[in-house]
């Protein structure tokens, strides 16, 4: 039993960890963008510099919390692409 405890506590204490470093930290700045004919929200959220380090399904999520948007976007909306660093 205290082999189980133990093992239990190891485990528990690798996924916080784990949940900790892949967290995305919140952006430091937000960069305009107009929506342009034939642009997806998937091509755009490419451009946070935050792409190539973290989910890119959260960077989408966060362009469309900031800019009020829906999983729908069209030509001449204003979105907001977040940036994780200065």
């Amino acid at each position: 039993m205290k082999n189980f405890i133990i093992a239990a506590i190891v485990i528990l204490a690798f996924v916080l960890f784990v949940a900790n470093v892949f967290a995305m930290p919140e952006p430091v700045d937000y960069e305009r963008y107009v929506v342009k004919s034939g642009d997806t929200l998937w091509e755009i959220a490419q451009q946070s510099d935050g792409w190539n380090k973290y989910d890119g399904h959260s960077i989408i999520d966060d362009i469309c919390e900031r800019s009020n948007c829906t999983a729908t976007i069209y030509p001449g909306q204003v979105v907001y692409i977040p940036m994780y660093s200065k």
